[in-house]
């Protein structure tokens, strides 16, 4: 039984073509080692089956047997499971790392934590404390209560500066929000133009897309870990090479059509959120950069003023705590020097009830009848507006329980006296937003101040250890999709042997077809 004459030049030149292409794979993977999201590619190569039904030479495969092989495709290696645990992870580096970032924007903001700081809140009330010690034993000073009424502006100044500080990095947050809505926007869109071009390919090129365009497959891989360290999402590969995404139960890529985000701020809560374009439905995150912008931004800790804040203890708790600080120093200061009579005792009201000097106030944002601006009693106090009154700014001396020396030196003494032990020494209570706390003021510092330390170190703790995870994800993967250069020079070994083979079959069968034709029947002539 004779096998058709040239098909062994067709087996031959198989080969040939296979250990060619192998020889480009392999050089494709080497120039391409270190390339961004690079995924190492192999031919798929099958053997022919012979087909005796479709043969005018033969009733059997055995003359047909040895029709060499076929490249079927050019394959990528990749995991999908690793792929899958990868961006997953990748979200809480995202969301931790965020979280690292802005809680150290707060600590900066609240100027605590430098030990060469001497502009801080604690810093400002020993000063005071310094100045009252003095003034007590100085009572009729106007030297000493000048100086008081300077480290009172000083601390006053200072909330006021610590406040603005805390509000301009909450503003800075919210605009790099913004920023990263509108990258995410752009990623999920050349995500939805790379599964149409995909799409395109695939349906043109092969009708398989199993082996499909490699270098776009490569390109949207590395965009979908990008986005993963924005928000957290599934996935789904479908047959005809395209991806669906879908975050938080919300479809935002199918096929070649998108869904973007959207960041919306309420006028009156200020609170701040992601948002669907399509739907206006705040996007539902578990983890992921974005999701820790808008915890932190909105982060009032464990009671909630308005809808759509977060437990976390962001800028509005901490603005809450500056907050009660200042209407607790308001509310001791004002409590401290009475009012004198003529005699020098306490002037008192109709209800017998001793009336106070009003050192502290809230100085006001509108001007009064005369153009000015005001520190009233009948506005609430905040960090943004504490300030000294009209009457201590316009004469320093007004702390002075009385002018003339007189009067009770010993009780002069001992109002300045009190004034500073209340105001280092004191046990007070302090309300921000319902969580409650009863110490003195350097002690309630101290408090929110440690509260911040220890959330920045569990967040950096968890960031450091996210990233340790990631790496390793990561090197699990290389270990299966990266280049591996001694194996693919190796390759090249290989596939120069196959080629130099695949040679000398061809010599081998050409110089059979000579004696076919050229010598069979010349014997014996």
């Amino acid at each position: 039984m004779l096998r058709p004459t040239f098909m062994g030049f067709e087996t031959a030149k198989r080969g040939l073509a296979a250990a060619q292409k192998g020889l480009d794979i392999a050089g494709q993977n080497l120039t391409n080692w270190d390339s961004v999201g690079y995924t190492r590619q192999r031919i798929t190569q099958v053997a022919i089956a012979p087909d005796a039904y479709r043969s005018r030479y033969a009733t059997n495969r055995v003359g047909l047997a040895g029709q060499g092989v076929d490249i079927t495709g050019i394959d990528q290696t990749r995991d999908a499971f690793l792929d899958k645990r990868f961006r997953e992870e990748n979200g809480d580096v995202g969301y931790y790392s965020q979280a690292s970032n802005i809680l150290n924007d707060i600590q900066t903001a609240l100027n605590e934590y430098d030990p060469e700081n001497d502009i801080g809140l604690r810093t400002s009330l020993l000063a005071i404390n310094d100045a009252l010690q003095d003034f007590s034993t100085n009572a009729y000073s106007e030297t000493y209560a000048n100086i008081v009424a300077t480290e009172f502006k000083n601390l006053t100044q200072t909330l006021q500066q610590v406040s603005g500080k805390l509000q301009s990095a909450r503003e800075q947050q919210i605009y790099d929000l913004e920023v990263s809505v509108a990258e995410v926007n752009k990623k999920l869109q050349r995500i939805a133009g790379l599964n149409q071009t995909i799409l395109e390919d695939v349906s043109v090129v092969r009708d398989n897309a199993y082996f499909g365009p490699n270098e776009l497959l490569d390109e949207r891989n590395v965009l979908l870990d990008e986005l993963a360290q924005y928000v957290d999402f599934e996935y789904t590969s479908n047959a005809d090479g395209t991806v669906t995404v879908v975050i938080g139960g919300q479809t935002a890529v199918s096929g070649g059509k998108y869904d973007s985000l959207s960041l919306a701020r309420d006028g009156e809560t200020d609170v701040v959120s992601v948002r669907w374009v399509s739907t206006d439905e705040a996007v539902d995150a578990l983890t992921g950069s974005l999701k820790a912008s808008t915890d932190y931004i909105n982060g009032r800790g464990p009671n909630l003023k308005n809808q759509g804040e977060s437990t976390s203890k962001g800028f509005l708790y901490y603005q809450d705590k500056l907050n009660a600080l200042a209407q607790t120093l308001v509310s001791v200061a004002n409590r401290i020097i009475p009012e004198a009579d003529a005699d020098g005792n306490p002037v008192k009201d109709a209800d017998g009830n001793i009336v106070y000097r009003q050192l502290l106030g809230a100085l006001s944002d509108e001007p009064d009848a005369d153009g000015l601006y005001h520190v009233r009693s009948d506005i609430p106090v905040t960090a943004d507006n504490i300030s000294i009154s009209d009457a201590w700014a316009a004469d320093s001396g007004y702390i002075i329980y009385q002018r003339n020396e007189e009067g009770d030196t010993e009780n002069v003494g001992n109002y300045a006296l009190a004034f500073a032990e209340a105001l280092t020494t004191g046990t007070h209570y302090f309300d921000a937003n319902g969580e409650e706390f009863s110490g003195t003021f350097l002690d309630y510092i101290n408090g929110y101040v440690t509260t911040l330390a220890e959330e920045v170190s569990f967040v950096e703790t968890r960031s450091t250890a996210s990233s340790t995870i990631v790496n390793t994800l990561e090197d699990s993967r290389d270990s299966v999709s990266g280049v591996v250069v001694d194996e693919e020079v190796a390759n090249v070994m290989l596939y120069q042997k196959s080629l130099s083979a695949a040679s000398r079959v061809m010599t081998a069968m050409d110089e059979a077809l000579d004696v076919i034709i050229n010598k069979m029947g010349l014997v014996g002539r």
